[in-house]
């Protein structure tokens, strides 16, 4: 039993990792048809960013997270002013699949060689927010940053499914992924709902990255995976489901736990994505993944 539950556990928590980022992806993509391939690389200067702010700058903890994700807001900002405005708005960039992913993939590669230049090569590691031994139970044992990020992950996502779902500007942000011109037609500023939204998800990843950080540390080249990891969550959301994407990311983690505790953890990974790939295939629906309308 201790086994099962020391297993659960990790499977929760790497879960969550999977879920947050894959929220932070499907709601910016809900809202303008984008995929935010940066949003992993928030992550890496979230944690990061805090971790050099108290250990080299001398800045109190609380502080020095105050002034990150203040940094990394101003960041996002930067970037929908100079490039996505530009782009979207004004219409002197290129459109349609280059738009999808090439404009946050570029802003990737630029956080990248940033932190590479600021930080170097090593790993870093914010403070626990948290801070103490594990706590244990008889055999079990659960670290409590894993907690805190199993916990922020399912608020997060049902704050982002509450938001979308109730309330009047959550669904204006809806309209403005389905139809941009037609929202622009009833009078809704489609540029605002990007810039706000791309904000307040940088600002999330670099908040769950300062949580995360204690138990896997971060370097310059952590953003990308943690893309990646996000990117498949999120795609078995559909892209557009952030509370899903987090639920999804959680059964994921406790699976690929599973897989590795009770059959083998040398081919957990293997297995857990032949297993997705048979849902996708012959179960599409159990992710709400049915085919496409002829």
């Amino acid at each position: 039993m201790s086994q099962f539950l020391n297993l659960l556990v990790a499977g929760l928590t790497s879960g969550a990792i999977y879920g947050i980022f894959g929220a932070c992806l499907a709601v910016w993509f809900r809202v303008c048809n984008v995929l935010n391939l940066a949003v992993g690389d928030f992550a890496m200067f979230g944690a990061i960013g805090t971790a050099w702010l108290v250990q080299n700058a001398g800045l109190p903890f609380i502080a020095g997270i105050v002034v990150d994700l203040a940094g990394v807001g101003l960041a996002a900002w930067l970037f929908d002013w100079v490039v996505l405005h530009q782009a979207f708005d004004r219409g002197r960039g290129a459109r349609g699949i280059v738009g999808v992913f090439f404009y946050t993939f570029g802003l990737s590669l630029v956080l990248e060689g940033v932190a590479r230049a600021w930080f170097g090569t090593d790993v870093w590691g914010a403070p626990s927010i948290w801070p103490g031994p594990a706590l244990s139970v008889l055999d079990f044992h659960v670290q409590r940053a894993g907690i805190l990020v199993i916990a922020v992950a399912i608020v997060s996502g049902l704050a982002l499914w509450a938001y979308l779902r109730f309330t009047v500007s959550g669904r204006a942000a809806s309209a403005c992924g389905e139809s941009t011109f037609g929202s622009r037609i009833v009078g809704i500023d489609n540029a605002k709902f990007r810039r706000w939204i791309f904000i307040g998800t940088a600002v999330l990843a670099a908040l769950f990255g300062i949580v995360e950080s204690p138990l896997s540390g971060f370097t310059y080249l952590s953003g990308p995976t943690i893309s990646l990891i996000g990117t498949i969550a999120a795609g078995f959301a559909s892209f557009r489901r952030p509370g899903r994407a987090v639920a999804i990311g959680l059964a994921i983690g406790v699976v690929e736990s599973m897989l590795g505790g009770y059959v083998s953890s040398s081919y957990n990974d293997v297995l857990l994505y032949a297993l997705l790939f048979g849902i996708i295939i012959f179960r599409p629906e159990v992710l709400g993944l049915g085919a496409e309308p002829a």
